[in-house]
């Protein structure tokens, strides 16, 4: 292992994948780069991502797109891995949690596609918080166990020493996808541990990482931190958001409706939503604490005794369970006022998708009752309905 403070900057002609982790500032890491793209690209620094985050493509690429999305997203990620692989930039990235998801085979898939000489960068967080917002976040996949019923399924789902316990088809459970270890075994014969960079954030200097990212790219100081825009439901409200979903799931309610409406249509006014409410942070309780540390060391033992970079302090990804309450109390009540704006907010997105979904086809007529000219006349009409339609 190697331990500097800020890595160097990648050689000439460099490229490298930012694969998360989720809820590691990822989210301000990425609208920073996508502000400061003419500055980064006049610099020589070619980001590959339309906008500020491709997920789709990113799910596409690392083997996770659900079914129920739609779309030309194999299309595009062609495309993107074409211009990454034959750009000719002093340095070429792609910013995709999304690639965290990707496992075995469809790693060495990436190399071939992306080129088997690139970086991988990986930015972290303590375990402990961590959990809390991926709890959060699996609300808005329609989870509807409570934080510490959630957290239990976790730790029994991964064994610190890296078992996995339960199958899985698409998306791996969150402590084998956050775990180092994994990435270090998995990602590291594929591009060489050597070219594994990863970040831990530093406890007092919120712009970590976009001082990294600069260095790695060989620029100067050109990123500027960018509002999260990923806001943390308050408690109340992500245990209304968690019954909601209950009520949702056991009244026969639809996967895919759930996450056109809520994860799709009403993502930017939940955003907005939070953004102006009273907030009421989730904490973990001390065991959940505990735990997440016995996973981190093991972790970090892993790191320790290979040849990856590692930017910062590894003991920073443990953290102190007295500073954890022994029991968190779950809220059982919301302001009404809260309560009344969240439920407009899924209202106006379930009359979006009410108004986008396709009117019930006309029933079909008996086209034997026509004469020639009539049927003619009959058969225009349909066609210049289907071409009105597409």
């Amino acid at each position: 292992m190697r331990i500097v403070d800020l890595p160097d900057a990648l050689p000439d002609g460099s490229r490298f994948i930012h694969i998360g982790l989720p809820k590691t500032g990822t989210t301000a890491l990425q609208g920073a780069l996508d502000r400061a793209r003419p500055e980064l690209e006049a610099l020589g620094a070619h980001n590959v991502n339309h906008g500020r985050h491709e997920m789709r493509v990113g799910q596409v690429a690392a083997g996770g797109l659900a079914d129920f999305w739609e779309g030309t997203w194999e299309r595009r990620w062609e495309a993107l891995a074409t211009e990454f692989r034959e750009s000719d930039a002093r340095c070429t990235f792609w910013s995709s949690e999304s690639l965290s998801h990707a496992r075995g085979e469809r790693i060495s898939y990436l190399a071939d596609q992306l080129g088997h000489d690139t970086h991988i960068v990986v930015t972290l967080r303590p375990l402990a918080p961590l959990m809390v917002s991926q709890w959060q976040q699996w609300l808005r996949r329609r989870g509807t166990q409570s934080l510490e019923d959630w957290a239990v399924n976790q730790f029994a789902a991964v064994t610190v020493d890296g078992e996995v316990t339960i199958d899985y088809l698409r998306f791996m459970p969150s402590l084998h996808r956050f775990s180092l270890r994994r990435i270090v075994e998995e990602w590291g014969p594929v591009f060489g541990e050597d070219r594994i960079v990863l970040v831990v954030p530093d406890r007092v200097d919120r712009d970590r990482n976009l001082r990294v990212f600069e260095r790695l790219m060989g620029v100067g100081e050109v990123l500027r931190a960018v509002p999260e825009g990923n806001a943390s439901l308050p408690y109340p409200e992500a245990e209304m958001l968690r019954h909601f979903n209950r009520a949702w799931t056991d009244h026969g309610g639809d996967h895919p409706t759930w996450m056109e409406v809520i994860g799709v249509l009403a993502r930017v006014p939940l955003r907005d939503y939070t953004n102006t409410t009273t907030p009421h942070p989730i904490r973990a309780p001390r065991w959940v604490a505990e735990r997440a540390n016995e996973y981190a060391a093991a972790w970090n033992a892993a790191v320790e005794a290979s040849d990856v970079t590692v930017v910062g302090d590894l003991a920073d990804l443990v953290v102190d369970p007295a500073e954890y309450a022994e029991h968190v109390e779950v809220p059982t009540t919301v302001d009404v006022a809260s309560a009344g704006r969240l439920m407009d907010v899924a209202f106006t997105a379930a009359l979006q998708h009410a108004a986008k979904a396709p009117s019930a086809a006309p029933e079909a007529r008996d086209l034997s009752a026509y004469g020639v000219r009539e049927l003619a006349r009959e058969l225009g009409r349909r066609a210049r309905r289907r071409v009105t339609r597409g």
